[in-house]
């Protein structure tokens, strides 16, 4: 991946919002966000600087976001779903306008943290690493979803969209995060094993790559990536940069044995998969997928479900500002 650059700027954080997900590592992302607003109050001398929201419902942080007019930066406080959401708030407020994106990781996956350098906070000095970062540009996925009953959404993405049985095991951590309490590799394993155990099929699609005409294939799954992971460090699309202005795409298309899946999705945490006659990896600057499936087919945002039976995915290039960690030199 290229290094990120950008001028740093001297009054980094500006008027701030901090939202955070309560949620989120049982509960312990509120009060590193109450942690965090002391510390910076305190650090820059800005009582009037940061506020601080708590989320009460799905989608609350979107909400939240797109109402940021007025702040230079909104803070998202919690794992990949929160940074998701606020990611989508701030896309509906006009570029000039828009705040930047900083984000506290604080979550189970944390993807999106990873391709920005930016460590899991879990204590004062890690917060510190905020003050070293550089307002980046970077690039943002888009997706137009036609649902079932016909009508048409609009959804951004900042790491990943995917469906099939990926789609299956990242949704699935939910219920096995609740009933085991794991996080990380070990969340997204049993989950995957779990999926495979129960349910694993492929499924039917047609995809048309930069507008070209459609082939049917019968995808175990179909990833779509900005950064380069994720499942907790899955490295889907090893070569992902999110500043090059294009989606990053791996796709494995059936029949695939059972015997033959496990491994593979095994292989790809170190990235391995991409060796795989099933793995077909490419990249571009429009997706259209068309689901042929008569259930709903498994389909994951960062992380949060998508619904749809017809999706469109595009790129915005440098669209979103992030604060991104300066680099070691």
């Amino acid at each position: 991946m290229k290094r990120f650059e950008s001028a740093p700027a001297e009054n980094l954080l500006g008027r701030t919002l901090i939202i955070v997900n309560p949620a989120a590592q049982s509960g312990a992302a509120a009060e590193i966000g109450e942690r965090l607003q002391r510390f910076l109050r305190l650090y820059l001398h800005g009582p009037a600087s940061f506020d601080l929201a708590l989320t009460a419902y799905p989608r609350h942080a979107t909400a939240l976001a797109r109402g940021a007019t007025g702040y230079d930066t909104v803070l998202a406080v919690g794992g990949d779903g929160i940074i998701h959401e606020v990611a989508n708030g701030l896309m509906g407020i006009r570029t000039l306008a828009r705040p930047a994106l900083g984000i506290v990781p604080v979550g189970s996956g944390n993807d999106y943290a990873r391709t920005l350098g930016m460590p899991e906070v879990s204590r004062d000095a890690d917060m510190a690493r905020l003050l070293t970062c550089v307002r980046t540009p970077l690039d943002i996925g888009r997706l137009e979803l036609t649902r079932a009953d016909g009508s048409v959404a609009l959804e951004h993405f900042v790491q990943t969209f995917s469906v099939g049985m990926d789609a299956e095991i990242a949704l699935g951590t939910y219920e096995v995060r609740r009933a085991t309490g794991l996080k990380g590799d070990a969340l997204y394993l049993l989950s995957g094993a779990r999926a495979l155990t129960r349910a694993y099929r492929d499924f039917p699609l047609m995809a048309s790559i930069d507008a070209a005409p459609s082939e049917r294939m019968r995808a175990v799954t179909f990833a779509i990536q900005i950064g380069p992971t994720y499942g907790s460090g899955f490295k889907i699309c090893p070569n992902a940069d999110p500043t090059d202005g294009m989606l990053d795409i791996c796709y494995v298309s059936g029949p695939l044995a059972r015997a033959h899946a496990l491994p593979l999705l095994l292989s790809a945490k170190v990235g391995q998969h991409v060796h795989d006659a099933h793995a077909h990896l490419l990249r571009a600057r429009s997706v259209t997928l068309t689901l042929e499936g008569d259930e709903p087919y498994p389909a994951q945002a960062d992380g949060e479900r998508i619904e749809a039976v017809r999706v469109a995915a595009g790129i915005l290039p440098g669209a979103l500002t992030v604060l991104v960690p300066k680099k070691e030199r």
